[in-house]
This record gives structure tokens, sequence and C-alpha cells, in this order.
């Protein structure tokens, strides 16, 4: 039944101990949360992340629910064991199931399939990352920034859109793919070659859902089940999906950032005011309609709310603004895979090697240090204006993850890090400092109509580029708050 307590299989291949774990983690208010933690969840569910997180989010309060029941929590938040579990009383975002009338088993068929998509061997580009801006995502929504949405499509849409940004991912970027010669670079003219690759899997695992032959005598249907999340909406609904769902997958293209943050900032600066947040004085919950209207943008005859686009890719590049041991284990992983990329590239002699991918000369802190500097501050900062509790809850983390690599820099250094020092600067960082210094500084219009593949290599030279002086001491002690994830993590 749509509205009815299903859960899936894997749900029931658990032991009861893991059940009531991943239950706790799925909840509505922890899965808002942003120092939520995705890596712990997928092993705590048997690697299968983006399946629970997606089925948590698009099915509640249905999922809650069947888990609640399936744990035997009663009425009064008592589980069978005796212990008690405060049950949630909150605004849900939205009742996706009941309003486009979709069968849970569907949306968890359509999950599996995104899932089986995503390579597990891949060290960064796997269904965790897949499930990690989802729940990024969905925490930025439920910040404010859902009152930018004008209708339950458009906040279905972008969160579909984080499920399937990455599917296909190969765990090598469009730099390989077009000094390689791919196919796939071929197929897709060297124009952002991995984007429009997952927007077409996407798109045509979409219209192959339910039982349609894909031409080659095979039903999508017959292998996987029923995968139409669309299959009762009506066909302007469908379209208008569509086009939200494809562009913001194109949209995470790294080529475009310049260009959005230009053009989101313009849009920001061009409102009420800078610095406040637009909203409607009946209301508020919700921004200001004639203040929404600027974030639209026409593009292929539609009308497209770039402000959603923004979120997710904020969401996509947000993994240095997350709470240790999380901003430090995405660190690691991001890096083996530009490494492997690195190795197969000598391998094929490929040379020079691709930016960030050649694990003999660059340098961890200097790259985070840089990307953070460069990319992600700005992005949160202008996020900031659009919600304002992202000043409070993103971006004091962001703040004491910069000190974190700054201080792994003193120390590879030979320099002195005073830790009272140190610790005083946290309890004392002024946020709003940082913001209006983000927002007084050069303000860079770029067209996306001519940005190209040479700004992308130059934003990637000026933010990640190694220092032509390799460091001369090795690092002989830890700056505090440096994390170790297997002292940290939370038994299973």
């Amino acid at each position: 039944a749509e509205g009815g307590l299903f859960v899936p299989r894997e749900w029931n291949e658990l032991s009861l101990a893991r059940k009531k774990y991943v239950y706790e983690r799925l909840t509505y208010e922890r899965l808002s949360r942003w120092d939520y933690d995705v890596l712990d969840l997928a092993v705590a569910c048997g690697d299968v992340p983006l399946l629970f997180v997606g089925w948590a989010i698009l099915g509640a309060p249905h999922a809650q629910n069947a888990m609640a029941r399936s744990l035997g929590v009663g009425p009064d938040g008592e589980l069978h064991d005796g212990r008690q579990h405060k049950l949630q009383h909150r605004q849900y975002l939205c009742d996706f199931i009941t309003e486009f009338h979709i069968p849970l088993p569907t949306l968890c068929n359509f999950l599996r399939a995104i899932e089986s998509d995503h390579l597990p061997a891949n060290p960064y580009h796997n269904s965790t990352h897949a499930a990690d801006a989802l729940q990024t995502l969905f925490s930025l929504l439920c910040l404010g920034g859902s009152s930018y949405a004008s209708s339950p499509l458009e906040l279905f849409g972008i969160l579909c859109a984080a499920v399937c940004h990455d599917m296909g991912h190969p765990g090598r970027n469009n730099s390989f793919q077009v000094r390689s010669k791919s196919d796939l670079s071929v197929i897709y003219n060297d124009v952002s070659v991995l984007e429009n690759m997952h927007a077409a899997r996407a798109t045509r695992l979409l219209s192959l859902a339910g039982d349609e032959d894909d031409g080659g005598g095979n039903s999508a249907g017959s292998e996987t089940g029923d995968l139409d999340i669309l299959a009762r909406m009506q066909p302007t609904q469908k379209d208008a999906f569509r086009s939200l769902f494809r562009r913001a997958i194109l949209n995470t293209d790294m080529t475009l950032h310049f260009a959005q943050v230009a053009q989101m900032k313009a849009r920001v600066s061009s409102g009420i005011g800078r610095g406040s947040h637009p909203l409607d004085d009946d209301d508020d919950d919700l921004v200001d309609g004639r203040y929404l209207e600027k974030f639209y943008q026409t593009m292929d005859g539609r009308s497209i709310n770039m402000a959603l686009l923004f979120f997710l890719h904020a969401a996509d590049v947000s993994n240095p603004a997350k709470a240790g041991p999380l901003f430090t284990e995405w660190c690691e992983r991001s890096l083996r895979e530009l490494f492997e990329q690195g190795d197969e590239e000598r391998r094929r002699y490929l040379l020079p090697l691709s930016p960030m991918c050649d694990r003999d000369n660059i340098n961890k802190n200097d790259s985070q240090i840089g990307y953070i500097k460069f990319i992600v501050r700005p992005t949160f900062v202008l996020l900031s204006d659009m919600i304002p509790n992202v000043v409070t809850e993103i971006l004091p983390v962001l703040e004491r993850n910069l000190r974190y690599w700054e201080n792994r820099k003193k120390v590879e250094l030979g320099l002195p890090v005073d830790e009272e020092e140190e610790e005083a600067e946290e309890q004392e960082t002024d946020v709003e400092e940082v913001v209006e210094a983000e927002k007084v500084g050069p303000n860079i219009v770029v067209d996306d109509a001519t940005l190209s593949g040479d700004e992308s290599l130059l934003m990637e030279e000026h933010v990640l580029k190694k220092p032509k002086e390799k460091s001369r001491t090795e690092e002989t002690r830890k700056p505090k708050g440096d994390y170790d994830r297997n002292n940290n993590n939370n038994n299973n």
C-alpha cells in the first residue's frame, strides 16, 4: 500500500540490534542534522546506505512508522525490550508518498537500482557519497532551504537528483575522460562528460521504469521490479520533474562553479537587502514570492529553480564543512580515488598527470586549505545569505576544520602550534567577521556561456597546486583536534 507499513527486504536481513541502531539513525530529526554520520550508517545497514537514507527521506513518515512498528515501538515510545525511544512530532517537508501516489516498494526498487549502478570499488564516488549528498541536501532544506521551493514537486525533483547525480561514475574524472579520448568523451563532445552521462543514465532508467521493454528484449521490471516513481504523476508534472532533475545533475559539473556562484551572488544581492533573509512579513517560513522569482531561469524552454540547483551543488562540495572525523575521512577517500587515477595515467603515458592526481607531489594540507578558502567557504558564506541558519550551524564547523588543516601545515613545517591559543581562538571565533570578509572580497563576474575547461584548470591550479618547496620536516605530532576514525566510531 502507498502509505502502508512496508519495509525493504534489506531491513529484515538485519539483526534486531542492528535494526534498533539503524532506526535511531533514520529518524527525521536525526537525518536533518548537519553532523549526520552517513559513513557510520553505511557500515550499520550492510553497505546499502543509499537505499536506507533514500527510503527514510523520500518515504517519510511511512518509513519511520514501518520501522517503529517492526521494532514494537508503542505510542508512548517504548520499545518491546523496555527501552524508551523519543517519538517525533515535527513538521515534515512533504509526504511525497501520498502527494505523488508512490508505492513504497516502487520507491525502494528505484533506490536499489540506483545504488547498484554505483561502483563499490570507487573509494569516493560510490553509493555512500550519493547517500551523503542526499542527506546533506536534505539538511540544507530543513535548515531553511525548503522555503525556496515553490511546490512539493520541486523538492522531490531536487532530492531525486541528489540520489542520481553520480550514478555510473567510473572513478575517473572528466579530465581523464577527455585526455584518454574515452568513448564517453566522444559521445558527449568533451563537454561535462560525466555529468551528461549521469543525467542520461538516470533519465533512461526513469523512461524504462516499470515493465516497459528496453528495445533489446529485456524488461526493466522483470529484473528489478516496478521502479517507476513517476507513474501516477500527471504528464505536466513528469515533464517539470525531468527538466529540474536533469538540469540539477548537469549543474554539478565543477567547471560551472564560478559561474554558479557569481550568478547566485547577483540574484541574492538584488534582493531585499544584503545579509538579510527575504522573508514574507506574514509567514516566517516562506520566502517572499516576488523575491523568489529572481531565482528562476528559463532553460530548455522551462523555468528552472536555480536556488535548488545551487543547494545541490553546495551539498556536493560540502565534505570539508562536516564535523570530525567525517571531513578527514572524506578527504582521504577523495585523494585515494584521484591518486588511483594518476597511477593509471602514468601507466597509459597520459602526461602530465591531471591536477590533484600525482600522489608524489600533492600536499594534503595545502589541498584542503586551498579548497576550503577558494571553493567551499565562499559557497557557504553565500549560502548563509539565503539560509541564515548556515551562519550558526555550518560556518563555525568549516572554520574549525580550516584551522585544523592550517595547524597540520604548521606542524609539517616545524612551526609551533600553541594549543592554548588555538583553543581560545576556537571558542572566540567570530563567524560574522568571516562572513563580512568574504562579502567585501573581490566580486568575480563569470559568464557561464563563456566558461570553459581552461577556467576549470586555472581554478584547480590556483586552489589545489602544491607549493614548489616541499616540506623539510616530517610530522612529529598531531595538532589538537586530529581525529582517528577507528577510535571514535560508534560500536555497531
